[in-house]
């Protein structure tokens, strides 16, 4: 598994480059072979079911450390997933690349008082790719700092490259207080 943290622009974190998970302590490489007869009729769990399980486990981690839990956005999760989808397709490297736009985007419809991202890769089985990419963000710093950053809202967007690797793109937001004046009735 691969995974970076990234803090926007103006925040205190400074991130590794590149982090390296502990591919063989997580196991990622385990059963790389083909599969077994049981494993080929289980139907693969869908993006969004996956999206659901990291949410779980983040809210998991975060509870055991005695913070709220994050509550769930589906269109920040559509933001995300883009970028998941585009890296899974080769659009663009794995990594952080265009995350000020994705800042930008989530802007538009959510004041931000600070976002935080945390990107993955694995080529782990589908029942098994969630709870590995967790673990492989809550071993590294930068990554669990983001887990139990001041946040309070967050979107997870899943994809599946044409290979077989999953891509993973957790947005942290903490919402600001939105003073902009409302029209009123028409």
């Amino acid at each position: 598994m691969h995974v970076t943290p990234r803090r926007a622009a103006g925040s205190r974190f400074q991130p590794p480059a590149v982090f390296l998970a502990v591919l063989a302590a997580l196991g990622v490489a385990a059963g790389a072979g083909a599969p077994s007869a049981r494993a080929r009729d289980r139907p693969t769990p869908s993006p969004g079911l996956l999206e659901a399980q990291t949410h779980a486990l983040v809210n998991e981690h975060r509870r055991a450390a005695r913070l709220p839990p994050l509550a769930y956005s589906p269109e920040i999760a559509a933001i995300a997933r883009g970028h998941s989808e585009a890296m899974a397709a080769g659009a663009v490297p794995f990594g952080h690349d265009g995350v000020a736009g994705r800042r930008r985007r989530i802007a538009r419809s959510t004041p931000l008082q600070g976002m935080a991202e945390n990107v993955g890769v694995n080529n782990a089985a589908a029942r098994r790719t969630a709870r590995m990419t967790v673990a492989g963000w809550l071993a590294s710093p930068g990554h669990r700092a983001n887990i139990e950053g001041d946040y309070d809202v967050t979107g997870i967007g899943i994809a599946r490259s044409r290979e077989g690797a999953w891509y993973f793109t957790q947005l942290f937001v903490k919402r600001g207080r939105d003073d902009s004046p409302r029209p009123g009735p028409r």
